[in-house]
């Protein structure tokens, strides 16, 4: 029996030994060179377009307004259950249909070589290292869904009652 645990305390640790705990993924403000927007196309009033989803999205999580240096403002914190009367609002007072975004589509402009945040800062400028609001799909189509943008982390276990951010996205 002790020639089982020692055999088994060797071999574990042979196991952590090839292990890199110290492994650093570079953060994207570091990663992409400076006005490097790669796929993006910047367009007016502060709206991007991905020519590889067709979507256009609102560059500054909303509350905040975009201006030359980047995203002026503080974002405003909303919980689950207000998104819809806040994007009703946005709607008619633009004109224009914005919704939140899946989170398919929001995981679609994650960089998947950097983190902090995980998404390309010269289109999203200095944006929150936070829990962004998104819809949910299949199976989770009716939950409240968060996507972490330091590293795309994606969760629809949190509370509807926490007060969070989101970006929009064009309806069409």
């Amino acid at each position: 029996m002790l020639l089982v645990r020692l055999n088994f305390l060797i071999l574990i640790s042979l196991m952590l030994v090839g292990c890199d705990f110290s492994r650093a993924t570079e953060a994207c403000h570091g990663y992409i060179p400076e006005g490097d927007t790669g796929r993006y196309i910047i367009m007016d009033n502060g709206i991007v377009l991905d020519p590889d989803t067709g979507m256009e999205w609102y560059r500054c999580a909303f509350g905040q307004r975009y201006v030359t240096q980047g995203c002026s403002g503080d974002a405003l914190l909303v919980t689950h259950d207000e998104l819809d009367g806040i994007l009703a609002e946005i709607n008619t007072k633009a004109g224009e249909k914005w919704r939140l975004p899946t989170e398919g589509e929001f995981l679609s402009l994650r960089e998947p070589n950097c983190v902090n945040p995980a998404i390309n800062t010269n289109v999203f400028p200095n944006p929150l290292i936070a829990n962004f609001w998104v819809l949910g799909e299949g199976t989770r189509a009716r939950k409240a869904c968060v996507v972490y943008t330091y590293n795309a982390g994606r969760s629809c276990r949190i509370s509807r009652s926490e007060p969070r951010p989101f970006y929009m996205v064009k309806a069409t």
